[in-house]
């Protein structure tokens, strides 16, 4: 007699959890990263969950049936991050995919010199932009157009987190990223920024151009004209949108002058000259730091002192006019 066997057939399905963005490997400047990630629609409809962690940060999407791709701008820290993506369906199985991207910067050791493995990748392209013209506007703005409104540049909904920080550049606070940011119209890379920066910088900061360039001395990133080395073109939590504070930021390169002390051995306050952590007599409400007594961009004294003293007797009268 024959047994009567029941075949009960699951539905199986084809997990594609795909990473738009960052791509895989890249090398990003800014602080910010977005990570996007598309599923399919049996991923949607038999999905919980989906998690992204970047480092310390974490977050969670609910499945919803109206969008098939979820995006997510978080912060990076200088060298090495890795997005992680958990994808859960409704049996409990998770699906797990990362994607490696490396911040640069020079200010920081950890991210002065990226591994072979990482290169610059440009993310507008024809194809990606593509897969985003479902949900975002992929056009650009004519050079000399200002939008009405911030949500009206279609850079806005991606790029917003650009100017979440305290004090913001006045191109990114109108949306003009056209005026720095333009459409070549290549296929492989649509937004070029110029390089060095400073073609762009000095369009508006022209007059700084003229009184800098014509000194004696001028300061490295100052004369290869590579101002967004200190300073962050679209918003930052300090003064003049520096990268970091003043004396932390000199000293990420001037690094033998970080022991709060400086040269002038036996002078005053112990055994040098302090260099921070003591208030600034020559401009009252501010702290004693590096550029109280250097120009940060130019000088006709080798020392890079402000107002072009010629002598250090001159400088030091500055708050010592006894």
């Amino acid at each position: 007699m024959r047994k009567l066997i029941t075949v009960l057939f699951l539905p199986i399905f084809s997990y594609g959890v795909e990473i738009l963005s960052p791509i895989k490997n890249s090398i990003h400047n800014e602080e910010f990263a977005t990570i996007s990630v598309k599923l399919t629609k049996e991923e949607i409809d038999n999905g919980i969950s989906l998690e992204i962690k970047a480092g310390k940060q974490y977050f969670m999407f609910g499945m919803d049936p109206n969008r098939d791709v979820y995006c997510r701008s978080m912060k990076i820290k200088p060298g090495i991050n890795v997005f992680e993506i958990i994808y859960t369906d409704q049996s409990g199985k998770q699906i797990r995919k990362s994607v490696e991207i490396f911040r640069y910067s020079i200010l920081y050791k950890t991210s002065e010199e990226p591994p072979p493995r990482f290169e610059e990748k440009f993310f507008h392209t024809r194809k990606n932009e593509e897969r985003c013209a479902k949900c975002h506007d992929m056009s650009s703005l004519p050079e000399d157009i200002v939008p009405e409104s911030p949500q009206k540049s279609p850079c806005y909904t991606c790029h917003k987190v650009l100017t979440s920080r305290k004090r913001v550049h006045a191109p990114s606070e109108n949306w003009v990223c056209n005026y720095c940011h333009l459409d070549v119209g290549l296929s492989y890379q649509r937004y070029e920024t110029p390089f060095p920066i400073s073609e762009k910088c000095f369009s508006c900061h022209e007059y700084r151009e003229k009184v800098w360039m014509n000194k004696k001395y001028v300061h490295g990133p100052t004369s290869t004209g590579q101002c967004n080395i200190c300073h962050n073109p679209h918003s930052s939590d300090y003064i003049f949108f520096l990268k970091k504070p003043i004396w932390n930021l000199c000293t990420s390169c001037h690094a033998e002058k970080a022991s709060g002390t400086h040269v002038l051995a036996g002078f005053v306050f112990g055994k040098s000259h302090p260099t921070r952590g003591r208030p600034d007599p020559s401009r009252p409400g501010r702290e004693l730091v590096c550029s109280s007594c250097h120009n940060p961009h130019a000088s006709n004294y080798r020392y890079m002192f402000n107002n072009d003293y010629t002598g250090d007797r001159y400088l030091c009268q500055m708050c010592h006019k006894k």
